[in-house]
């Protein structure tokens, strides 16, 4: 029996990672049809059961390759902005993130108001950047404040 499952999928595409999330999304969708009594989203699991299928027996490697990377590619860019995302949160206090004007590399800088002059280490372009701190005002601004509320008295 196993050498007529290998000899079926021999030269075929078989399960790739986009194979793996048409499964998971087709299991989620008959569970959330067991469980709302809809035929909806068990006829969508059915049409995602024949995409998988057909993806698996495929005999056009370069396309499903092509769909495959074109795929994971799109979910590592969603995963990668997710993460620098949670690392802005994390270092919102004392860090700033600005990007590269050459090659657009999102690089991290220490949180002190003012200009500052910055080297990306991947393109080697030295750059200036102005930080202004939401919230902070400058000293110039404060005694100006002072001076007006010392004015109103």
């Amino acid at each position: 029996m196993k050498e007529k499952i290998n000899a079926l999928f021999a030269g075929r595409n078989g399960l790739d990672m986009w194979n793996y999330i048409i499964v998971a999304v087709d299991v989620a969708l008959i569970a959330v049809s067991m469980l709302t009594n809809s035929y909806l989203p068990l006829c969508i699991a059915f049409l995602l059961l024949i995409l998988f299928l057909f993806r698996a027996l495929s005999r056009n490697l370069a396309k499903r390759q092509k769909e495959n990377r074109f795929f994971t590619d799109a979910a590592a860019a969603i995963v990668r902005q997710h993460k620098l995302n949670g690392m802005r949160w994390k270092d919102r206090k004392t860090h700033v993130y600005k990007k590269c004007p050459a090659c657009r590399k999102v690089l991290r800088v220490k949180r002190r108001k003012g200009p500052k002059d910055i080297h990306c280490p991947y393109c080697n372009n030295d750059f200036r950047i102005i930080i202004r701190i939401p919230g902070e005002l400058d000293r110039e601004e404060k005694e100006a404040r002072k001076a007006e509320a010392r004015a109103k008295k």
